[in-house]
């Protein structure tokens, strides 16, 4: 087997690795909503939606992105040339810093959350809207969740060193430790208290500390490293901060977005903090199962093939990635866009999540689900800069993008309401996509041939199929099952999903897609073991 098609093999075996334990974590998040949705009245969901926002914010800035682009280039050199014993050295020093950045902007969170009113003072001319009632119990949530940050920074943290020795299994499911302890908080204790939400609070901390306890036990196993030895003067520890700054700005500015977007929902009424949250929650799982698994497993490829000066593998390992999350993506996009009422229905459609909550959800899942490729595309445009140490570049072309999501909040908001912040979001991330492919094949050639453009002309065909199909079955499982009870919730759903994703496999196999094949190969070898 040649070396490109080695590589290949291997992106597609460790993005399905990946990609298993991160279903696995995303359907217990849906789980987690749906008891969280069901059980906490309006005021209290969105207070603590927006509260959770900030950790995960920063989380999301400093988290896998950041930390993944600083870390695993650098790690993956360092095990590639000097060997295991500086490779644990490094990753200890890195460590120690990591624990200081975590711990201080912790602190500092905690004692800057009393600004939220303020904040949300500046927005109340451009929603024509009245502050919230609730405002002072937003704030003491916040400032409870947001210790969060620093149990999940660490574990988002030893995610780099777990990637850089190809062990992908515990990172990827390890948030179901998270959701699994905020649904038991919720069902167990929300009676307790006076405000439900904060019975989210103990299941937030609960979960942030075994997921973190977890991922340093796989550290441990897998690279022998557990403690930090705090050599802040270690040369790496300064290596990986001057790629790290860029790479926070660059993260930054998506995250200063998702900011705005809450404040603004949170400030336009009930239930629109809601409809977003739901909405992205949808949109994030297969960008996060199928689009990040893709973004992981090529990180380390296109990185080592930039420490050998292998350009030419670099370009085709990123062509490759894009084709894999073109494949992966697209079918679901198509589904989430015509099946999003069932879905929604089905998953969220109960208790304190009433009609118009669910309608609000359904216009913002359809707008949302036409970004989905940009978003999944982002994330495998990046690596291609991190891989050879550039972290300035995507921090412009993410500013841009940022600047163009806040004038076109400012613009749409007061047209089109909360639909108005969705389709901002779709428009920058698009503008952010476009640019960073631009750039790459400036900078490393052609990122197509034909064979590439062939590859999106059938899986584009499959995918149109497939919604055709869905939507046929659909329509069909509604004259069969006209009430609205549950079990007939779930035949509008589970058929029409199960017929599109059986024409999307038939199609690709008979158009001879070749990361059908790929996927399949591998799914077959893990069940022969």
């Amino acid at each position: 087997m040649t070396r490109a098609a080695t590589t290949k093999h291997q992106i597609a075996r460790f993005a399905t690795i990946f990609a298993g334990g991160t279903l696995l974590s995303r359907v217990a998040g849906l789980a987690r909503d749906v008891v969280v949705l069901t059980f906490l009245p309006s005021a209290g969901r969105d207070a603590f939606l927006f509260a959770f926002r900030f950790p995960n914010l920063l989380r999301d800035m400093l988290g896998e992105g950041a930390v993944n682009a600083a870390f695993v280039p650098l790690f993956s050199a360092c095990h590639e040339k000097k060997g295991e014993t500086a490779f644990r050295d490094l990753v200890s020093a890195c460590m120690s810093a990591m624990i200081l950045v975590f711990g201080l902007l912790t602190l500092l969170g905690v004692l800057l959350i009393p600004r939220i009113p303020w904040a949300m003072g500046l927005l109340q001319p451009l929603t024509g809207k009245p502050l919230p009632g609730n405002l002072d119990e937003v704030v003491h949530l916040t400032q409870w969740v947001f210790p969060y940050l620093f149990f999940i920074g660490m574990a988002v943290f030893a995610m780099s060193p777990l990637f850089t020795v190809k062990h992908y299994a515990t990172p990827s499911w390890s948030p179901v430790l998270l959701n699994l302890s905020l649904i038991a908080s919720c069902l167990a204790l929300h009676r307790y208290f006076d405000q439900p939400a904060w019975a989210l609070v103990v299941g937030v901390w609960v979960g942030g500390i075994l997921q973190l306890a977890v991922m340093f036990a796989a550290m441990k196993r897998h690279t022998g490293v557990l403690r930090p030895n705090f050599r802040l003067r270690h040369p790496g520890v300064s290596r990986a901060a001057w790629l790290l700054f860029p790479v926070i700005l660059g993260q930054a500015t998506g995250e200063v977005n998702k900011l705005v977007d809450g404040f603004f929902a949170l400030g336009l009424g009930p239930d629109r903090v809601s409809a977003l949250y739901t909405a992205n929650r949808l949109i994030q799982l297969p960008l996060g199962v199928f689009g990040m698994a893709v973004a992981v497993a090529v990180l380390p490829e296109i990185s080592r093939a930039a420490a050998r000066d292998d350009h030419q593998a670099l370009r085709e390992t990123l062509m490759h990635g894009l084709r894999q999350s073109f494949f992966l993506v697209a079918p679901a996009m198509v589904g989430l866009a015509v099946l999003r009422e069932p879905i929604l229905k089905l998953l969220f459609g109960y208790g304190n999540f009433g009609p118009e909550a669910l309608e609000r959800s359904s216009v913002a899942l359809l707008i949302g689900a036409f970004g989905l490729l940009s978003f999944a595309g982002v994330k495998v445009c990046v690596q291609g800069f991190y891989a050879v140490q550039n972290t300035k570049t995507p921090v412009i072309i993410a500013s841009i993008s940022m600047l163009i999501n806040i004038l076109l909040n400012c613009a749409l908001v007061e047209l089109l309401d909360y639909k108005g912040l969705m389709l901002a979001t779709v428009l920058s991330f698009t503008l952010n996509f476009v640019l960073l492919y631009a750039l790459l094949c400036v900078h490393n050639g052609p990122l197509w041939d034909g064979v590439f453009f062939s590859a999106l002309g059938k899986m584009t065909l499959a995918a149109a199929l497939m919604g055709a199909a869905a939507y046929g079955v659909l329509v069909f499982t509604g004259t069969l099952a006209p009430t609205d009870v549950l079990w007939a919730r779930t035949l509008k759903t589970v058929l029409p999903v199960g017929a599109g994703a059986g024409v999307y496999a038939l199609v690709s196999r008979r158009l001879h897609v070749e990361e059908w094949g790929q996927f399949t190969s591998i799914l077959r070898r893990r069940k022969g073991g």
